[in-house]
């Protein structure tokens, strides 16, 4: 939450993203119609709303590599100089100038660099630009004039090079805001933008700049742990927090009472009110002292193991400070929690302690009270583990439309019209099938959607977004996408495509009479929690540069042969390109991709198995230490019991009965509150496993035999004293 806080007037920049606009207010569009915007956009916001102070345009992702360097490019106009203290002049963003202008980290302005970019690049160093903190979504080391280094058409609001209009939407605008705006107005104003050079309207939606990380609308900006699980770790954590204070607390609390006697007599013998509470708050906080110090050298060995695995960065002095700050919470709290057994001391009479009479039905209530709440906490998270582990094996099993199993892409800088290569590709050994693909096809967010405007049959005017889809039209067979209507498109032709079937729910009967309408395919997900896409598959012609678009080569291995395949494509491409020189070939695996998407979800079931372990255990050792304190502050009752003819197991039932009743309440609490935070957490896959009664049966058994073998061991010893020897020494 802290990612791009640093800059001056970061409470007033913000991110614009556009969507298709709706008739309805843009809120309803999905993350995958808002996109970037084209580059007038700029101008023309700045121009029509009087609240933007500053409007400006930059690109990233960009890089250069030289040696052991490399240089993240950040292409900028002046008004991004301004909006976020580049400190750079004017002058170094005009265009035409003879000189190509570049301004870099500081670490590179020297000598030799300058030398490497005017010899390879024709590049001038200008100027030097301040570093920024990690902790940002715009991450760069470099900084190039961004106008003078596009096409004109990219620069327009439409490229007509293909005799049709498309939008350029490739470009990051940010707005700087005056100060004291009204923001709710300002992005009521908007929501619909009607611009005289696009034939249909589109929305802004803003983003300040500080939420980009967490709340990005495109979902463009990805983190290897999602903003939404960390807050689930937090609430976990809390919840261990809360089982180990409450059991802390219980157990300090049973040992009070079970000391009544001999505090009364130490009272009696002229102890104060001050040496006794000294004497309890001891034991109480050296107890904590020492947790605390064995969490510190805990925390101290796991910690760079936990940052590397939870993709954390920053400071270890900032944490063991806030540790400490906790620390210094934990004893404050502990202090005040602490003097409640204290003042209950002091209202009892001594007479009663000394007696030990008083009733004893109220002594348990603050024992079950926080015995039942460990045992919701447990259940709970048990309950939410399982069902997490239950989600993902689910996903790995189902059928989301696309066979994903033994296929990986394979592309080099150079590989062009793999149409050609994609059939010598095929008859390398295990190999089975090799098919010329588009850039980063395995991506959920490779497509590119187009709004379009047109009107039904009662004259009505619709806008909408189809996701374009440029493919071979062996696409449908090698990723076993099926063909549910109509038939397979021609590879000669750009008339003919197909939809999807959300794309014909999207569309209605709008394309019904379109000649090059030919057929519907089935709906089919790259991403385990990405809607599927209205989308249209076609295949380009020569026209749009078949070159262009097929830059890489899909195929499908032999089980077993990955490593084998892999290595003869590489010796291949290195063979028929041997006049290139040495070049590097990227294979990208399918099944790898879609894992990538559960990295976020591993590493939240890691941390949160671990905790639902240390929930189960604390409340394990709190039944277990509670049996134990409660066998010896009832020895009597049990030798009584004994004498007058019970046996160990009917002491036994005394003990689990009650424990299985408080269990038994827990589970009416945990598994309805488990139901409904598991059931919102699946709405946000595309398809979720079911919630079977069967789990709440396992989870309830398997808690419950855990807790019977805790206290198994501590009651049978209890009930099989001699009754004789306790009755005397009570």
């Amino acid at each position: 939450m802290s990612y791009d806080n640093f800059h001056a007037n970061a409470d007033r920049i913000y991110r614009v993203h556009i969507a298709p606009f709706k008739w309805d207010s843009h809120a309803g569009a999905n993350a995958s119609e808002i996109a970037n915007c084209p580059y007038p956009l700029v101008e023309w916001l700045k121009s029509n709303y009087p609240e933007i102070e500053e409007a400006g345009a930059m690109m990233t992702g960009g890089t250069i590599t030289r040696e052991t360097h490399e240089f993240s490019v950040l292409y900028a106009t002046y008004s991004i100089s301004n909006i976020f203290d580049l400190n750079l002049p004017e002058d170094f963003f005009i265009r035409g100038r003879t000189d190509r202008p570049v301004a870099v980290a500081p670490e590179f302005d020297n000598e030799e660099m300058a030398e490497f970019f005017k010899e390879q690049f024709k590049m001038d160093i200008h100027s030097t630009i301040p570093r920024w903190q990690p902790n940002t979504n715009i991450k760069f080391n470099m900084v190039l004039p961004l106008d003078a280094n596009l096409p004109p058409q990219m620069l327009g609001w439409h490229n007509l090079a293909h005799d049709e209009p498309i939008l350029w939407r490739t470009f990051e605008i940010y707005l700087l805001v005056h100060e004291n705006i009204d923001m709710r107005t300002l992005e009521q104003k908007l929501d619909k933008l009607d611009i005289p050079e696009l034939t249909t309207p589109l929305s802004a939606v803003l983003t300040p700049i500080t939420q980009l990380r967490y709340k990005d609308p495109s979902g463009m900006i990805q983190s290897d742990i999602k903003f939404g699980h960390i807050r689930i770790f937090a609430i976990a954590g809390l919840m261990v927090i809360l089982c180990s204070l409450f059991n802390h607390l219980t157990l300090f609390v049973t040992r009070v009472r079970m000391r009544l006697r001999e505090l009364a007599l130490r009272k009696v013998n002229g102890a104060t009110d001050l040496q006794i509470a000294a004497m309890l708050y001891t034991d109480f906080l050296l107890i904590i002292l020492f947790s605390l110090s064995v969490g510190f050298m805990l925390m101290a060995w796991l910690l760079p193991t936990f940052r590397e695995y939870a993709s954390i960065e920053g400071n270890d002095l900032n944490v063991f400070t806030e540790l400490a700050l906790y620390a210094v919470l934990m004893m404050v709290c502990g202090f005040f929690v602490g003097g409640m057994p204290i003042l209950y001391f002091r209202k009892q009479v001594l007479n009663e302690s000394i007696k030990g009479s008083g009733s004893p039905g109220s002594k348990n209530t603050f024992r079950k009270g926080s015995l039942l709440l460990q045992l919701i906490i447990s259940l709970g998270m048990m309950f939410c583990a399982v069902v997490f582990i239950k989600q993902i094996r689910f996903l790995h099993r189902t059928d989301l439309g696309i066979n994903r199993e033994n296929i990986v892409s394979v592309r080099a800088r150079f590989l062009s019209n793999t149409t050609y290569y994609a059939e010598q590709v095929k008859q390398i050994p295990g190999i089975v099938d090799a098919i010329p693909m588009i850039s980063g096809a395995f991506r959920p967010t490779h497509f590119g959607s187009y709004p379009t405007t047109t009107v039904d049959e009662h004259g009505n005017q619709i806008t909408y977004s189809l996701f374009i889809l440029m493919a071979d039209n062996r696409y449908f067979d090698f990723f076993g996408v099926d063909i549910i209507e109509g038939r397979n498109f021609p590879n000669d032709t750009t008339t003919n495509f197909l939809l999807n079937e959300a794309a014909v729910k999207l569309v209605g009967n709008l394309y019904e009479n379109d000649p090059g309408f030919i057929g519907v395919f089935r709906d089919f997900n790259l991403s385990p929690t990405i809607e599927t896409k209205p989308t249209l598959i076609q295949y380009p012609n020569a026209t749009w540069a078949i070159s262009g678009w097929f830059t890489e080569i899909g195929y499908k291995y032999e089980e077993g042969m990955r490593e084998q395949t892999e290595e003869a494509v590489r010796q291949w491409l290195l063979d028929e390109f041997s006049d290139r020189g040495e070049f590097e070939v990227f294979f990208t695996y399918m099944e790898d991709v879609f894992e990538e998407n559960f990295k976020s979800e591993r590493a939240l079931l890691a941390f949160l198995s671990i905790m639902t372990l240390a929930c189960i255990l604390i409340a394990v050792f709190g039944v277990y230490s509670l049996t134990s304190l409660t066998c010896q502050q009832r020895r009597k009752e049990i030798a009584i019991r004994k004498v007058h003819g019970a046996e160990v197991l009917d002491i036994m039932n005394i003990f689990l009965k009650e424990y299985l009743i408080l269990l038994g309440m827990a589970a009416l609490v945990a598994f309805p509150a488990g139901f409904l935070i598991m059931k919102r957490w699946l709405e946000s896959y595309v398809k979720q496993t079911s919630m079977d009664a069967w789990l709440y049966v396992l989870i309830f058994l398997l808690v419950f035999v855990v807790i019977v073998f805790s206290i198994f061991s501590t009651i049978w010893r209890a009930a099989n004293h001699n009754p004789a020897e306790v009755v005397k020494t009570e």
